[in-house]
């Protein structure tokens, strides 16, 4: 449930972020009250908040994947930079899904990119 009929700035930014995330096959679901949102990738137990922090809105998520004991490192990177987390967050998707499952899903690989032109 949304904390209003139109949305908060966080979870505007939530959804463009797992709109991007589907587009490259990373199923994500968003979650959003209260002005607060964050985007849930459960096949790989990553979750990514959408804060306001220092002036600007930023993504955050752990670079742990919660096995390990003691202090957790996160990283961020700023929601002006979609693309950049997209590609950041995909990368640890990849990593993650390939030591828990032993190879990465197809539908995930990065799409080749103006290799030949269209066609």
């Amino acid at each position: 449930m949304t904390a209003s009929v139109q949305g908060s700035p966080a979870g505007h930014l939530a959804r463009e972020l797992a709109a991007a995330l589907g587009g490259r096959g990373i199923d994500s679901q968003v979650f959003e009250a209260q002005g607060i949102a964050l985007v849930g990738i459960w096949s790989v137990g990553l979750v990514v908040w959408c804060e306001w922090s220092g002036g600007e809105w930023r993504f955050r998520w752990s670079l742990d994947d919660g096995s390990g004991t003691g202090r957790r490192s996160y990283t961020v990177c700023p929601c002006a930079a979609v693309e950049t987390a997209v590609r950041r967050i995909e990368g640890l998707y990849r990593e993650r899904y390939s030591r828990m499952y032993g190879e990465v899903r197809p539908e995930a690989r990065r799409p080749h990119s103006g290799e030949g032109g269209r066609g």
